[in-house]
């Protein structure tokens, strides 16, 4: 007998379930959790789990129907949601209920379902085949990245160029309109405010795009001992004030680049004797990097014509979890770059509307690989998690087990199995799309004997 009564459409991939419990389950479950009570109650006039069933009964009975719910309604959502083959996308929502001794219990689930979509079993799709060969022009980059990185500054008595490094300071006059006295009141922290006169150290790199412009224009030309003034639009209080600045040179350094020979590049490191030896590791190092890029190229052209081929609709609260999560991303990203979230307010409202849109290709996305991997038997291996893991404990600087007890504590370890799922059910699919390989060239055939 089915323990679903009814069932119906409450909205968008949104079903309410209305399921009942028997009455003699409800009763057996009533006397577990009476005899529970009674070990743990004090009352007085018996000694500790001595007191009459009928007595504890009396005296917790709505406690005792709470937990019989608790205990029942989780139990027989997960027989109703079998019999009737439901997939849910989020936990449900048990409305509030309370058992009572030899009566069913009826109680309400609403579940937001997977949307009903017919994935076919045609498994092929144009992917893009990017070329992954290094070409010379690239590895001349990144040796000339390795030059930079290589490089050292030396004083030069000439004017500052771009390219070159000023060291000095800078003379920051007061925002126009500014009082001290009216500031040293409204500011707890002087250091904190930038609308007074201040000296600082400058030590950068003409032509660097994080500086601002104005310091490149008025620092080049000029020479150690030599001083340039400038004015630069600020806004304060949603006003646009101009302000004035000097700056003074101290000194001014050019970057030396090193020679490329073997003497150079064996000082690299000690798998490395020559220039060709050099050039060879670089040339690894970008097919690498362009192997890594074909394989996101590739990846994100499946999931774009995945979801091309299977449209759906999905419930609006999997697609504000999917935003939300990616804003938490985001947020923990900026902690780590050293942001202060307490004291910077960020636009959550209008950071929210920017990624929903990217939330919805990725909840999308997610439910067609589920499908797939459900369809077609795939699984993570305990291999892949146990990679996972050490690769999460190095970057979290803790070891393997500690992190895995942490992630079971809040269920992050299934979410974990379902990501390495999904991210399986990606490589099978690219591994069945995957370009033929180029066929071997045939070996010369020796020529016949007796002939030239």
């Amino acid at each position: 007998m089915s323990v679903v009564v009814s069932r119906r459409e409450v909205g968008v991939c949104r079903q309410e379930f209305e399921i009942e419990v028997p009455a003699s389950e409800v009763d057996a479950e009533y006397l577990r959790v009476a005899r529970d009570y009674r070990r743990r109650a004090r009352i007085d006039g018996f000694r500790k789990g001595k007191a009459p069933l009928d007595l504890v009964r009396q005296r917790f009975g709505d406690s005792i129907g709470e937990d019989v719910s608790e205990r029942l309604a989780p139990k027989y959502w997960q027989r109703a949601s079998e019999e009737d083959g439901v997939h849910a996308m989020l936990p449900p929502s048990v409305a509030p209920v309370q058992a009572a001794p030899g009566q069913p219990l009826r109680f309400t689930v609403t579940v937001d379902v997977e949307p009903e979509v017919e994935i076919g079993d045609s498994r092929s799709f144009e992917l893009p085949q990017p070329e992954t060969e290094p070409s010379e022009a690239e590895v001349d980059e990144l040796l000339e990245q390795v030059r930079l990185q290589r490089s050292t500054w030396v004083p030069v008595e000439r004017a500052a160029a771009r390219g070159d490094r000023v060291r000095g300071r800078i003379h920051r006059s007061a925002m126009p309109g500014y009082a001290p006295e009216a500031a040293a009141e409204d500011d707890q922290d002087r250091d904190q405010d930038d609308r007074g006169p201040a000296t600082h150290e400058i030590d950068l790199e003409l032509g660097d795009e994080r500086a601002w412009p104005e310091l490149t224009d008025n620092l080049t030309g000029l020479s150690a001992g030599q001083r340039a003034d400038f004015e630069r639009t600020e806004t304060d209080e949603d006003v646009e004030r101009q302000r004035g600045y000097e700056i003074e040179v101290e000194e001014v350094l050019e970057r030396k680049l090193p020679d490329v020979d073997d003497d150079w590049a064996s000082s690299l490191a000690a798998t490395i004797e020559t220039v060709d030896d050099l050039r060879r590791q670089l040339g690894e190092q970008v097919q690498a990097q362009k192997t890594e890029q074909a394989g996101q190229q590739r990846t994100d052209a499946l999931l774009d014509q995945l979801r091309e081929r299977y449209p759906v609709t999905l419930p609006e609260a999997v697609v504000e979890r999917e935003a939300l999560q990616m804003a938490r991303s985001y947020a923990n990203n900026l902690a780590r770059q050293g942001f202060d979230l307490e004291r910077q307010q960020l636009p959550w409202e209008q950071l929210m509307e920017e990624i929903r849109p990217q939330a919805e290709k990725r909840a999308h996305s997610s439910f067609l690989l589920d499908r797939i991997a459900r369809d077609d038997g795939v699984e993570a291996t305990a291999q892949d998690l146990e990679r996972a893991l050490e690769i999460m404990a190095r970057a979290r600087n803790t070891n393997r087990g500690r992190l895995r007890r942490e992630l079971e504590r809040d269920g992050g370890l299934e979410m974990l199995r379902v990501e390495l799922r999904r991210d399986r059910t990606v490589q099978t699919l690219l591994a069945a799309n995957a370009p033929p390989e180029e066929p071997s060239a045939p070996a010369d055939e020796p020529a016949a004997e007796g002939e030239d």
